[in-house]
Formats: structure tokens, C-alpha cells, sequence
């Protein structure tokens, strides 16, 4: 069994994604820390600064598809550009179960704050256009979506446990 989770660059996909690795027994893949940054030996806004956009993307879609093809019992933290990579989404729809954490834009906003975190598309729009944009996306490819916010975080990780549950 496999596990993705997608939303916003603030979402806590990295956070909540260590916690219900270990309370699932799954191997933990935060794509950003353990992927893009150490293989170019950057933080992500350097990388996204030195590529740009479209080409940032293209490497970051090849990297986590090779990275997780023919793998079982992962919980993958994906990057929120994902959202805007269609080969990586079917890849990660037909290996796992997609999660969506669902955060408000407030709350984003203030987890984010004015501090550059390689967040793509940026530079174009605005936090709050690339927000709407992506939740829209996040929504159309998620198997399940979680309220992240609402709830603690064990509750959130008993909410996508019950889901997980239902899908066997």
C-alpha cells in the first residue's frame, strides 16, 4: 500500500505525512527534503530560480515518478506543483491513495508568510491565484480530501486511517 499526499505548500503534508508514516508502518518520501534538494545539493528556491518554472517541473515529475515506480508501502509527501503535473498525478492515482489536505487560505497565508519557499508559479500569481487554482486541481485528482485544519493532528490521521480502511 501506497499513500500521496497533495495540497499547498503549508498544508502540513510534511508534517502530518511523518506522523501517519509511522503510526501506518510505511516508509516516509518527503519529495522536496529527500529528493529535488539533495540531488541538486539546493534549497528548492534556488533550484526553481536556476530552472525556472517549466523546467523545474519536468525534472521534479521525472524524479518522483522514478522514485516511487515499483515501490510498495510508501507515504509520499509531494511537492504543491504537483498539482500542475497530469503524468505524476495518474502515476500517483494508480499506485496509491491520493490525499488531499485541505487548509484554508488564511491559514496557508500565514504559514507561508512573504518567505521565497520554491513555490512555483509565484513569480506570475499571486498566493491566493495559485490557491484557488491548485485547489481545484488538488480536488479533481484526490481519491479522498482531509480537512486539515479543523481537527488536531491526530484527528486528521484517524479521518485518512478510516479512509485508507474503507479502500481495502
Amino acid at each position: 500500500m501506497n499513500v500521496t499526499l497533495i495540497g499547498m505548500s503549508g498544508a502540513g503534508k510534511s508534517y502530518i505525512g511523518q506522523k501517519l508514516a509511522e503510526s501506518l508502518g510505511l516508509e516516509f518520501l518527503d519529495v522536496d527534503r529527500m529528493l529535488l534538494e539533495p540531488a541538486h545539493k539546493k534549497p528548492l528556491q534556488d533550484i526553481l530560480d536556476e530552472l525556472g518554472d517549466e523546467k523545474f517541473m519536468q525534472w521534479e515529475e521525472r524524479m518522483m515518478i522514478d522514485a516511487t515506480t515499483d515501490k510498495d508501502g510508501l507515504l509520499i509527501s509531494t511537492p504543491g506543483s504537483v498539482a500542475y503535473e497530469k503524468d505524476a498525478l495518474e502515476h500517483f492515482k494508480n499506485i496509491s491513495s491520493v490525499v488531499y489536505l485541505r487548509v484554508p487560505f488564511s491559514v496557508i497565508e500565514k504559514r507561508v508568510g512573504t518567505t521565497p519557499r520554491g513555490i512555483v508559479g509565484l513569480g506570475k500569481k499571486t498566493l491566493r491565484e495559485l490557491y484557488d487554482e491548485r485547489h481545484l486541481l488538488y480536488q479533481k485528482h484526490a481519491h479522498f480530501e482531509a480537512d486539515a485544519h479543523e481537527r488536531d493532528v491526530s484527528g486528521v490521521i484517524e479521518t485518512i486511517k478510516g479512509f485508507l480502511h474503507s479502500r481495502k
